[in-house]
């Protein structure tokens, strides 16, 4: 397994972002997806989006940014193209640290379909997690937590998706899957047994444990 301390800063600040992001806009009407690919309606080329953020009304494409200066005016340009070649409804670009004056004059072409946010790392890392959100579960990877300073480096982040419902002998019983953005695997907790754990690491807590695991894989 690669290790956190091998990882670029840019890329544990875009891990940030995106648990910020899921936390903030996924629900059982839209989707949160990290590191997707879209292609070009002009260029007919694969264009990678750090962030994609679908409902049934429209998406939304966020990049972050983690530069040691400003955004710029050219990094907006080629931001509002990347906009229109994949046909984004809206897109939220993310700096830690700022932009340059000329960028918010210059997206007001768009009108509120952009939306500029800085956000610096260490407020990031901040806002992104807790080691105990919800109880039982943790935000935090059981299988990604060794080798990373508190703080300072990212561990595995999970993207949860909760209230997932099964129907077992005329009883609803719940559960929730966790994706890990560093390792991608799946932490699974099972509402009838209190007790998480982690698919192809880890056995099942129970027999509904892969039965919740498969339910969120066929929903994607």
């Amino acid at each position: 397994m690669k290790s956190i301390k091998n990882t670029p800063e840019w890329q544990q600040y875009e891990w940030l972002i995106t648990k910020i992001m899921h936390d903030q806009y996924f629900s059982g009407a839209t989707t949160v997806l990290s590191d997707e690919r879209l292609v070009g309606e002009y260029s007919e080329r694969s264009r990678q989006i750090d962030i994609l953020i679908e409902t049934d009304i429209g998406k939304t494409i966020v990049e972050c940014k983690h530069y040691t200066s400003p955004i710029d005016i050219k990094n907006i340009e080629s931001f509002m193209s990347m906009m229109s070649d994949v046909q984004a409804d809206f897109g939220i670009l993310v700096s830690s640290s700022g932009f340059t004056s000329s960028v918010p004059k210059r997206v007001r072409e768009l009108g509120n379909r952009v939306t500029l946010e800085h956000l610096d790392w260490q407020s990031a890392y901040e806002t992104s997690f807790e080691t105990q959100s919800y109880g039982r579960i943790s935000d935090i990877c059981s299988h990604c937590t060794s080798h990373y300073r508190k703080g300072k480096e990212v561990p595995g982040l999970l993207c949860w998706e909760h209230g997932i419902g099964l129907l077992v002998e005329g009883i609803v019983a719940a559960g929730s899957v966790g994706k890990c953005l560093k390792c991608s695997a799946h932490t699974v907790y099972c509402d009838s047994c209190g007790c998480t754990s982690i698919v192809s690491y880890e056995e099942p807590c129970c027999e509904l444990r892969d039965i919740f695991y498969d339910l969120r894989i066929c929903d994607t």
